[in-house]
């Protein structure tokens, strides 16, 4: 069965507009191809540039925060000067807290020195007809009391001027401990004269003599003292042993 024929393979059959459809057709096409390809352009360049707007964004995020981090390390600086500030300010607090409560234990401490230093001078101001006599030998004096003894033997020992009133002597005893063994040091003797002037004749003649012995025994005249003015002589001799 013979193909039918189109209209193309008879052009002197087709319409004359069809040509200029054709051109027309090509025209939108080309203008459709144009459009796409400038809306690829145009979409390629918007991508491109939200990517650029996208990394300058991300890059001022990263400066932003690294400028955050900084602040954040002067506020964490300052937070931490703060801390020592206020901790210094508790310390000098407590540490007032401490020099006041000082102050005024010191101040209680002052009064009861001064109570002490009154009651030390008092106890030497009773103590001053007192004369302690080291290194004489126990027994020395017998059968004779020993006031009576001392009354009679000093004057003579320590070298006292004849025309010296006789000695009054109100006590005597030993010091208030065991009686020691044969070969052990004597107990020292505590005299108390009635008179202070007494006192101090005996001791000024003993210095002056310096050496003076009773019954074999060198012989040490000392005035009684408290324990305090004692313990401060003794300070007062370490020092200036360690000056010579």
């Amino acid at each position: 069965m013979p193909r039918p024929q189109r209209e193309k393979d008879f052009p002197i059959f087709s319409s004359p507009g069809s040509s200029t459809k054709k051109k027309t057709a090509s025209k939108e096409l080309s203008q459709a191809e144009a459009n796409a390809s400038v809306s690829e352009l145009t979409s390629q360049t918007t991508m491109e540039q939200i990517l650029s707007d996208v990394k300058l964004l991300s890059s001022r995020m990263k400066d932003m925060d690294a400028s955050i981090g900084t602040r954040l390390d002067i506020i964490n600086v300052a937070l931490g000067d703060f801390k020592v500030s206020a901790d210094l300010e508790k310390r000098m607090e407590e540490a007032e807290g401490r020099i006041s409560g000082t102050e005024d234990s010191l101040g209680t401490h002052g009064t009861s020195i001064a109570a002490l230093e009154k009651l030390d001078d008092l106890e030497n101001r009773g103590r001053r007809k007192n004369l302690k006599i080291i290194n004489l030998p126990e027994k020395v004096e017998g059968d004779t009391p020993l006031v009576d003894f001392l009354q009679n033997m000093l004057p003579t020992l320590v070298g006292l001027p004849a025309d010296h009133p006789p000695l009054e002597i109100e006590q005597a005893h030993r010091a208030l401990a065991p009686a020691p063994a044969p070969n052990k040091p004597p107990r020292s003797i505590l005299v108390r004269f009635l008179r202070y002037p007494h006192r101090e004749a005996v001791l000024n003649a003993a210095k002056k003599k310096r050496d003076i012995h009773y019954g074999g025994s060198q012989l040490r005249f000392y005035p009684d003292l408290s324990a305090e003015v004692l313990r401060r002589r003794q300070d007062i001799t370490d020092f200036l042993g360690l000056l010579i």
